[in-house]
């Protein structure tokens, strides 16, 4: 049975892969919040879906989900948890958006190596591309372009070892962050983004994508 993790999945995007990929057939789903004992709508999602608690900023909760896979595999590795940060200082942002993705990371993946699929998947946002210029002023894109950056350094040592790895951009999403006006639903985010992993190879891996497939410049 294919399975796969979801980090950051109380509401928006994140709620909105754990209910598809637990509505698909055969998936064991993990997906990780801050409050397992009031999970809300994460917590009536049916199907094979395994809830555990992580606030990505909390190196023994890290250290705990990964001794729970720690003989366990995992197919796909989604990361998903990021904030938008106005009312926080812009270096913790900068540890949420940046730095914590890549603890998180580090930690589950011997899981993923070990697995048959070996995916993993970053969000991120076109909000953090320089396109050839300075990096973005505001703390939510200077933290994605430093995302960014970081996942470039790691990404070949993770392909070396089989591992196969895209970032997205999920498009402008109809979520709490993105507000009622955007231009793109979950669902349809969602789809797109589970569509390039099932297809996922490894000449493309290290890419930035949108959550269409168009590969966007750093």
């Amino acid at each position: 049975m294919p399975s796969v993790m979801i980090i950051g999945a109380s509401r928006g995007i994140g709620l909105g892969f754990v209910k598809a990929y637990a509505a698909a057939d055969g998936w064991e789903v993990h997906a990780t919040t801050r409050t397992p004992d009031t999970p809300g709508e994460l917590g009536a999602v049916a199907g094979n879906v395994t809830l555990h608690e992580l606030d990505v900023v909390d190196a023994g909760q890290i250290n705990r989900l990964a001794m729970a896979f720690e003989n366990r595999d995992l197919d796909i590795l989604i990361h998903n948890a990021g904030v938008m940060g106005d009312d926080m200082s812009r270096d913790l942002v900068l540890t949420i958006n940046a730095e914590a993705p890549f603890y998180v990371i580090s930690g589950l993946l011997p899981a993923v190596e070990r697995s048959g699929e070996k995916k993993i998947a970053i969000l991120t946002s076109h909000l953090g591309a320089r396109n050839g210029g300075p990096t973005p002023t505001s703390a939510y894109g200077a933290s994605k372009a430093a995302l960014n950056d970081r996942y470039r350094e790691l990404e070949p040592e993770w392909r070396e070892r089989g591992v196969k790895s895209v970032v997205f951009h999920p498009g402008w999403v109809q979520t709490d962050m993105g507000g009622a006006g955007a231009s793109v639903s979950v669902a349809d985010s969602v789809l797109g983004m589970r569509r390039i992993m099932s297809g996922l190879r490894a000449d493309s891996s290290g890419k930035f994508l949108d959550w269409q497939g168009k590969e966007l410049a750093w």
